[in-house]
């Protein structure tokens, strides 16, 4: 992807081709983090560049283990509780029950999809995290990409997508596969942070979402949305509900000075509560399948 860097205003307009409108349009520069932050004139999409597959290889157990997060395997117990509320909207809208979750991690949805009498399967970019999905809980996951995803993959009744898209660097071409592999009228569910909420835009550059240097896009509704009915789905719902973290995450993320040592002393003693929290600023759609899609 060429670009051409303007040096006549602070702004630094950057020419590129949209993965959203297409257009080769001019690209506004917001601010600098670990890496640039632009936005497409044309369409709003924002992004990170540059980005690309190299990123896949920061997911090792650091990333899981006092980096992000401040142990994602403490996540497990509210991953389940988040997973429950969300098993239960998908047994409404589908009859099906086989499902593929893309960028699975240590693969806490997928153990309780299982547990409901799902047929499951996952897909995570992560070596540690897949490793411990298929030791651990005994579970079907795939070291493996979306954007190039493995021949044995068949057809899925629903695929989830949660807090993944944002790490990718070819979306379109991801949802394309992924619209491939659901069945006929088959569900598929996305969440990620919302670039248009108001958390984000009274933080401006300090919004949490910006804190991991994974992240490639900041969608808001109508830029992701687009890029769903853009494949060839029909949104079903949008919705910005909390979930339940623990108190170890919320703590790790916490610049009060005495928040590590707390978190040590619960983790210690094996007592991770989690708490219920909703900051509106996270998006999650629920999509169906409706015709061809393809990526561009």
């Amino acid at each position: 992807m060429n670009r051409t860097v303007s040096t006549q205003n602070s702004s630094r307009d950057i020419e590129s081709k949209c993965l959203l409108c297409g257009h080769a349009t001019r690209t506004r520069h917001l601010f600098e983090l670990s890496r640039p932050i632009q936005q497409c004139e044309e369409c709003g999409l924002v992004y990170a560049k540059p980005f690309g597959d190299a990123v896949h290889c920061e997911y090792t157990e650091s990333y899981y283990k006092q980096g992000v997060y401040a142990n994602y395997i403490e996540e497990g117990s509210a991953i389940h509780k988040n997973a429950q509320r969300s098993l239960t909207r998908l047994e409404q809208i589908t009859e099906g029950r086989e499902l593929l979750d893309v960028g699975c991690a240590a693969g806490f949805f997928l153990a309780a999809a299982r547990d409901r009498g799902w047929t499951v399967r996952g897909l995570e970019v992560s070596e540690y995290a897949s490793e411990y999905a298929r030791a651990t809980l005994e579970l079907p996951v795939t070291t493996g990409s979306i954007i190039s995803p493995p021949e044995s993959l068949t057809r899925f009744d629903v695929v989830t997508l949660w807090d993944t898209i944002e790490h990718l660097d070819r979306p379109d071409v991801a949802l394309a596969h992924i619209h491939r592999l659901l069945n006929p009228c088959g569900v598929f569910v996305c969440s990620t942070g919302d670039y248009g909420s108001l958390l984000r835009r009274l933080t401006g550059k300090r919004w949490r979402l910006f804190a991991d240097p994974t992240h490639n896009f900041f969608f808001d509704q109508r830029t992701l949305t687009a890029f769903l009915r853009r494949a060839g789905f029909e949104i079903l719902t949008v919705s910005r509900r909390g979930k339940w973290v623990s108190l170890s995450m919320i703590l790790h993320q916490s610049p009060l000075p005495f928040a590590a040592v707390v978190r040590r002393w619960l983790s210690a003693r094996g007592h991770i509560p989690a708490l219920y929290v909703n900051l509106w600023d996270v998006v999650t759609v629920y999509a169906r399948r409706v015709r061809s899609g393809g990526a561009s």
